[in-house]
């Protein structure tokens, strides 16, 4: 890039091409390459000091902003006065000076120029530096041999404009305007004067058609680089220049010189004066100077007409009129765009192509047609693209249109670059001239792209005096062999150049919004990426941390693509525009650019002058992307960007010793409003990971997965695609950029206020304070980009302004406040309620791995229960390994991950643990944040480790056949159990169950020493009695089925007694039949001096669950027949239903058994109840686990009980968890032994004020017949305390929670009452001595016993001993005889013993 002196700034890219570097031969391509590297190591060591320079010191390029020259106030005596000293003599080397004073000798020159005043900005001084730059270096060998100086307005400094960069030194000059400065002939002047400068640039634009500018520089002997004043009096003015062209008889349409002139009233004649000008009377004959005059032209031209500035460029000072309401509308615009320009009118030629040839003339009276462009595509008469050469014309109707542009020159003595711009008409093949633009122009490069001659070189060489003839590109362009050295005579008039096999297309990057009417946009520029190729180049007047001001024009970019036919280059350029990116303040048109070149119109070069401004009033073409992903792309950056900010706010309140962690809940659960186009999206934002968020809205939700580039631009993967998004809050809203594409996305402001979305100046009101203004009609005027644009109002109402015609604007600012005429008519923001498009059908998930997913939900992010159940995740973390082991070192990975965080904070004070970690991590401080924001989701993690070690056992059981205990795994639960905390009681009990398990001996032993037992047994009934099976009763399920028929209804008849053991079975008979075992039994109430009715139960064995659907209704018929109709009032009956294949029923399963079950016994519901089937119970059995046990009682219509899942049958009653349910609203809490549950109660009946009371409740059996011995009933009271330890651990239990003991006792005890009564008191006494803190930490108010008495007669007396505090006494003992209900079994009386005398029942 340096080597041409195309590109200087890090910003772009480093391979770079520009239109005269395109290949032409393979000797030129190394020759080229060989000069560049030597350009390159040249510069490496050159000397950017230019102290001295121009005669006295001036800033040299790299010189920073705050060292640049300033201006101050003008004075008679010295008008340009800078604040820098006197200068030294210049230091041009010799060498550079004698290769130029050599070269411009040698091709017939005659003043050398070495240092020119860029008179300009942006765009031009940027690009006339790199051409002259490379000229300097390929023709002199030094790219230094020419000197530039650039004038830069504070605005530019503040941009960080390109070309001060590319300038050996600058000049501040004043800022606001363009008549401040660039446009300012005396500004211009001085600083020419002052610094000795050889010659001026002027660009275009800005002063470079003011003929005052020339004829100063010509009375100081400073070469304008330019047409001579006379001549750009009379063809840089539009108004000259088609007077000239008229008296030339060049073809013209009609305009308001078509009359009036003297004699005939015919079109005007430009009889010249002495000094080339056209005579003031003709001139003004062809103006109109107001309103009216304008409107009477435009009458008699006919409508629609262009009313047009005579100085006036760009798309500047020029507005088309259909009627005479919208030219009085535009003609103050038009004044006001080009201050002091005379002004014009002419016919709107419909269906017109505009087509412009490229002339250079010089001092020696040659004129040159360098080709030349189709600029048809314009937006308001601004071009947008330029291509050449113009294929549309017939090629004998362009070369006309090039000679007659080389004749209107050669006649008046042009001098320098200049464009002769015709209206063609492709249907008539007729040309009409339009006008002469007597400088360059900005799109020139498409004319070198095709020509390969350096326009701004070119015209150096001129004004250094050298023809046309003898410059090398020109004689290249001809096609002359001794392009270098010759200086043989050219007839340009008659001579062909080269044929051009070669289609340039370009276009211009402004900073414009296509979805605002190109409206013009200011602001900062933080970078311009753009990649040139073989066949594209670009060049930019801002670089990385530039800008544009509101002072500035609102390009700043140019590309050009070339090919060997023009689609391509068009295919070229579309490509070349996708991917080059401008982040900043700004908008740009780039993706318009895009769908414009996509149309069929342009790709079949159809379009005329008019085919833009129609798409944009139809809005056929639009940018704007998809609603829905618009507002996606906004959540997602406000999200990303809210969660940055607040851990950057909490990295740094920790730096200063603020240790308040209230913040982190918005880091992780958030939501979201984003307003787009009168709608509300409301999100509800959750992260995930640390790089994913889940966007939910309406219920349907999608996850983002964002990764911030050190560019600060987003990469986000969502819908399935990736985009690259870029935000900036603004005043006016959010500017979202996707993919290239901005987005403004506005804030939701008062309907009241009018506020600006442009930054610039207030020309005037449209309106008078307080008169009234519809909405949708414009209520002031003001001035961006040097445009002048109306904003309209968006509601009705009573105008206030609010600033004053001149006022400086920035975006966002308030011009006028409404008393609305309406306020039930202003338009309202709806809340959208609709599916949100970006929602996939199903659920997807960039964490897909169940190991990372609950690894994330350790750290801290959340976990969307809904879309991905914890029994998901962890059964695909069994599916993920191969072996129990691994199974079991994943889970403790997991586990030692959640300690990690836990050990950190467990026992300890929040802010004193923060304290600590800051002083540790004091340079790893959002290390300190992560911590806390994983303890702050401690719920969610604590779920999550319960749910795992709930289900690992079974799982593995499943998938592995064992249930594994690794040293790893045992090591984490250690650590787990260790932790100190109420808070992590439900975890701690687990990992202990765990522990506990894994020392129990293998399933594989137990299940072989029952099979033993039950194959030596010749009792059985006796069996179900003993000890023997009490730690077996359940492993009985594993033999409902076995092979060994004798075993199978051993364990079955087994099971039953040993289940109904409390009760009387008075007889049973096991049979088989086709291989299903069916246990009938009758039985009643035991413990009871009337044994009640008789009762009846069976249970079947099935194979499995569809078995037992299938049999269910024989089972019930079969029974039926055997017990007949119910004659009690209540049910007695009961049914018990067996799965003979074991099958893990984990959570997940869980549901659809129960459903099963519920579905199967509600078909026979009606012979259920007429039976007296009290429940129907359902035996599961597990592999290698305890079985599954559900009831379905009556009392519930037949659906399954929680509170007695996973009990076996008799439980509920024995336990007599109906008094619970009668005054408590319970919830079942984990326990360890099977003959033990416990359970969460809180009041029913509470009045008070505050929380209701509660208490634990533990509810045991015990078969033991040493319980009335102090070593027994020590042993049962230990256990019962471990397990009200536990119990007091979850969260959900108060500190003012009491807790309740209650032990059915099975065995009868052969003793009296009294002496019952006696040995209680004895052994409570004991106990409360030796256990009282114990007792009294975990808050016992009441420890009761359930016995049966049995007398020496061998009666049974049903007996209750409690020792309450209830009374004020702690735990004073007492004694109640039973007198239950024979038929339910349910106490109805209860009679104190002792001192409450035997009678006194209650």
């Amino acid at each position: 890039a340096k080597a041409c002196g195309c590109r200087r700034n890090s910003v772009f890219s480093a391979r770079h091409t520009c239109p005269l570097d395109w290949p032409k031969t393979k000797a030129e391509l190394r020759m080229r390459a060989t000069a560049s590297i030597a350009l390159l190591l040249a510069n490496s060591a050159s000397a950017f000091n230019v102290q001295g320079f121009f005669g006295k010191t001036v800033q040299p390029r790299a010189a920073t902003q705050a060292a640049s020259a300033k201006w101050s106030p003008r004075v008679a005596s010295d008008p340009l006065k800078m604040s820098l000293a006197t200068p030294a003599s210049p230091t041009t080397s010799a060498g550079s000076t004698d290769a130029l004073e050599e070269y411009v000798q040698k091709h017939g020159g005659n003043r050398p120029i070495r240092k020119v005043l860029i008179a300009n900005n942006g765009m031009a001084a940027t690009k006339s530096i790199l051409s002259m730059r490379k000229w300097a270096y390929f023709e002199l060998g030094d790219e230094n041999a020419v000197q530039f100086v650039a004038m830069a307005t504070p605005e530019d400094l503040k941009a960080n404009a390109e070309f001060i960069k590319l300038a050996d030194a600058y000049v501040e000059v004043p800022a606001g305007k363009n008549s401040n400065n660039y446009a300012n002939v005396d500004i211009i002047v001085d600083v020419a004067k002052e610094y000795n400068v050889d010659a001026v640039w002027p660009g275009w634009g800005h002063a470079s058609e003011n003929p005052k500018l020339p004829t100063a520089l010509t009375e100081l002997g400073i070469k304008f680089i330019g047409p001579t004043a006379p001549v750009m009096s009379v063809l840089g003015d539009k108004i000259a220049a088609n007077i000239l062209a008229q008296t030339a008889n060049v073809p013209s349409i009609p305009w308001s010189g078509s009359w009036g002139n003297e004699g005939d009233d015919g079109p005007l004649q430009a009889n010249l004066q002495e000094d080339g000008t056209i005579p003031l009377d003709i001139f003004n004959k062809a103006m109109v100077t107001n309103v009216e005059e304008a409107v009477d032209a435009a009458k008699r031209i006919g409508f629609p007409v262009m009313l047009k500035a005579s100085e006036g460029g760009g798309g500047k000072g020029i507005r088309m009129n259909d009627n005479e309401e919208e030219l009085r509308a535009n003609f103050p615009q038009v004044e006001a765009e080009v201050p002091g320009s005379p002004m014009f009118m002419m016919q709107l030629c419909t269906g017109a192509r505009h087509l412009e040839v490229q002339i250079v003339g010089d001092e020696h009276g040659n004129a040159v047609a360098i080709n030349g462009r189709d600029c048809s595509t314009q937006r308001r008469f601004q071009k947008i693209f330029e291509e050449g050469p113009p294929t549309i014309a017939k090629p004998d109707t362009f070369l006309e249109m090039q000679r007659a542009a080389q004749r209107l020159t050669q006649q008046i003595g042009y001098i320098g670059a200049g464009t002769v711009e015709y209206l063609y008409k492709a249907e008539t093949d007729e040309f009409f001239f339009l006008e002469l633009n007597p400088r360059l122009q900005v799109e020139h490069p498409v004319t070198e792209g095709l020509s390969l001659v350096n326009l701004p070189a070119t015209q150096l060489q001129v004004a250094m005096g050298i023809p046309l003839n003898r410059i090398p590109d020109i004689r290249r362009f001809y096609g002359r062999k001794d392009a270098e050295e010759g200086d043989g005579p050219i007839d340009f008039m008659t001579e062909a150049y080269k044929e051009i096999d070669t289609h340039v297309i370009a276009a211009r990057i402004t900073a414009e919004n296509p979805d605002e009417g190109f409206k013009p946009t200011s602001g900062t520029i933080e970078r311009v990426n753009f990649q040139s190729t073989s066949n594209v180049w670009g060049y930019f007047s801002v670089g990385a941390n530039g800008g544009i001001h509101e002072f500035a024009d609102s390009q700043f970019g140019h590309l050009f693509a070339k090919g060997s036919t023009r689609e391509q280059a068009r295919k070229a350029l579309v490509l070349a525009l996708k991917e080059i990116e401008v982040r900043g303040d700004i908008r740009t048109t780039v993706d318009y650019l895009v769908q414009l070149l996509e149309t069929e119109a342009f790709k079949e070069n159809t379009i005329d002058t008019s085919w833009l401004d129609g798409i944009i009033r139809e809005k056929s073409v639009s940018t704007e992307l998809d609603p829905h992903v618009t507002v996606a792309a906004a959540a997602i950056y406000r999200a990303y960007a809210q969660v940055q900010a607040g851990e950057a706010n909490m990295v740094e309140a920790l730096g200063m010793g603020q240790l308040g962690m209230g913040a982190l809940k918005s880091l992780n659960n958030f939501p979201i409003e984003i307003a787009y186009k009168d709608i509300k999206y409301n999100f509800q934002v959750q992260r995930t990971s640390a790089d994913v968020y889940t966007f939910t809205i309406n219920g349907g939700s999608f996850e983002a997965k964002v990764r911030e580039s050190p560019d600060g631009s987003l990469l986000v993967e969502y819908d399935g695609m990736t985009s690259k998004i870029v935000g900036f809050e603004e005043p006016l809203g959010l500017r979202v950029i996707i993919d290239g594409t901005t987005c403004l996305l506005p804030n939701i402001f008062d309907p009241s206020e009018l506020r600006t979305d442009v930054t610039g100046k207030v020309v005037r009101y449209l309106q008078d304070d307080g008169a009234q203004v519809e909405a949708g009609t414009p209520f002031v005027e003001v001035e961006a980009m040097k445009m002048i644009m109306p904003l309209k109002a968006t509601e009705s109402g009573a105008i206030k302004h609010e600033l004053s015609a001149g006022s400086i604007i920035a975006t966002g600012d308030l011009l006028a406040s409404l008393a609305l005429k309406d306020p039930s008519k202003v338009k309202k923001i709806e809340a959208f309620d609709g599916k949100f498009d970006i929602v996939p059908a199903t659920p997807e998930f960039f964490v897909a791995d169940p190991v990372t997913a609950l690894e994330n939900v350790i750290d801290g992010y959340e976990r969307l229960s809904e879309l991905r159940p914890l029994e998901e995740l962890v059964q695909g973390l069994m599916k993920k390994c191969s072996s129990a082991d691994e199974a079991a070192n994943t889970v403790a990975t997991l586990l030692q991950r959640f300690c990690a965080v836990e050990s950190v904070f467990a026992g300890k004070v929040q802010d004193d643990v923060n304290q600590a970690l800051v002083k540790d991590k004091k340079d790893a401080l959002a290390e300190v944040v992560g911590l806390n924001m994983a303890h702050s989701q401690f719920t969610n993690r604590q779920n999550a480790i319960l749910f795992l070690l709930r289900q690992f056992a079974s799982l593995s059981i499943a998938q592995f056949a064992e249930r594994p205990m690794t040293d790893e795994l045992s090591a984490a639960l250690t650590t787990l159990e260790s932790l100190e905390g109420k808070e992590y009681g439900s975890l701690k009990i687990e990992a202990s169950s765990l522990i506990r398990e894994a020392s129990v001996e293998p399933f594989s032993s137990r299940k072989e020493a029952l099979r033993e037992t039950l194959s030596n047994a010749d009792d059985v009934a006796q069996l179900a009695r003993g000890t023997t099976i009490s730690s077996g009763v359940d492993l009985l399920s594993s033999f409902f089925t076995d092979s060994d028929s004798k075993i199978a209804q051993k364990s079955i008849e087994t099971f039953v007694r040993r289940v109904y053991r409390a009760h009387n079975v008075l007889n049973m008979e096991v049979t088989e039949v086709d291989g299903v075992y069916t246990a009938n039994f009758e039985f009643n109430l035991g413990g009871m001096e009337e044994p009640g009715p008789l009762r009846k139960g069976v249970m079947v064995v099935a194979k499995d669950e569809a078995d037992a659907v299938a049999k269910f209704p024989s089972i019930v018929d079969s029974f039926s027949a055997k017990i007949g109709a119910n004659t009690y009032d209540s049910p007695v009956n009961v049914i018990h239903v067996a799965y003979g294949n074991p099958a893990i029923i984990g959570t997940d399963a869980e549901a659809s058994t129960i459903a099963t079950a519920e579905a199967m016994v509600a078909k026979e519901k009606a012979k259920l109840e007429s039976m007296g089937i009290r429940a129907v119970h359902i035996i599961a059995p597990q592999p290698e686990m305890d079985p599954r046990y559900f009831s379905l009682t009556s009392c519930d219509d037949y659906r399954e009980d929680p509170l007695r899942r996973d009990m076996r049958p008799t439980f509920y009653h024995l336990l007599e968890l109906n008094r619970l349910l009668d005054n408590y609203d319970v919830q079942r809490m984990n326990s360890v032994a099977r003959n033990t549950q416990v359970y969460l109660g809180v009041e029913k009946s509470n009045t008070g004020r505050g929380p209701a009371p509660q208490s634990v409740f533990l509810r045991a059996l015990s078969h033991s017949a040493d319980l009335t011995t102090p070593s027994g009933s020590t042993r049962v009271l230990l256990t019962a305390l471990d397990e009200l330890d536990r119990a007091v651990l979850d969260e959900r239990v108060t500190a003012t929670t009491s807790t309740r003991i209650f032990l059915n006792l099975l065995s009868e005890v052969e003793t009296s009452t009294d002496e019952a009564l006696e040995t209680f008191r004895s052994i409570l006494g004991q106990l409360q001595s030796r256990y009282a803190t114990r007792l009294l930490r975990l808050k016992v108010d009441e420890i009761e016993v359930k016995i049966r008495v049995k007398g020496a007669d061998g009666s049974l007396t049903p007996l209750r001993l409690i020792a309450s505090s209830m009374s004020g006494k702690w735990l004073k003992a007492d004694a109640y005889l039973e007198f239950p209900d024979p038929v339910t079994g349910v106490t109805s009386q209860f009679c104190p013993l002792g001192e409450a005398g035997e009678d006194d029942a209650k």
